[in-house]
């Protein structure tokens, strides 16, 4: 029972700085504005530098359109080395909308929901998995951004 006790002790208040700091800005953030979505994202200035938008094209644009989002936008990673990739899609969808395409027996079409506000969604479609070796600088970029892009601290609406 002791033990427990200890254990709970130690487990709570590291849980709750967790959250605090995964939810707070940190000093050596920087902002990336994902327009035309109405959010900006905060992430390490080291990895923004790396970032890029660009638009959600093709059929599958087309479809996010049709399925009633107000905006979409698709965020690159340069790596050090190679061509720029996809890490992430942020969608932006009246709510109800957003409500209707969800089937819970499959995989969220456009994300997963990180802000709900004013009638509105916003979420976010990340890498399924890792796309840079663990150890390398980029790997290690990309792992930094992984923590991040689905908690809403991560997210400001743009002004």
């Amino acid at each position: 029972m002791r033990t427990r006790m200890k254990t709970a002790l130690f487990i709570l208040p590291t849980l709750v700085v967790m959250a605090l700091t995964g939810c707070s800005p940190k000093v050596d953030d920087a902002g990336v504005v994902l327009e035309p979505v109405p959010f900006t994202m905060l992430v390490p200035s080291h990895v923004a530098a790396r970032l890029s938008l660009g638009a959600v094209d093709g059929p599958f644009g087309e479809a996010v359109k049709e399925d009633g989002a107000l905006a979409a936008t698709t965020v690159y990673y340069q790596p050090a080395s190679g061509e720029r990739t996809i890490f992430m899609t942020a969608y932006y969808f009246p709510a109800d909308k957003f409500d209707a395409l969800q089937n819970p027996d499959e995989p969220p079409l456009y994300g997963f929901e990180v802000i709900r506000d004013g009638g509105n969604v916003l979420s976010v479609a990340g890498p399924q998995d890792t796309i840079f070796a663990p150890d390398s600088t980029d790997g290690k970029n990309l792992e930094e951004l992984y923590g991040r892009i689905y908690l809403p601290g991560t997210y400001r609406a743009a002004e």
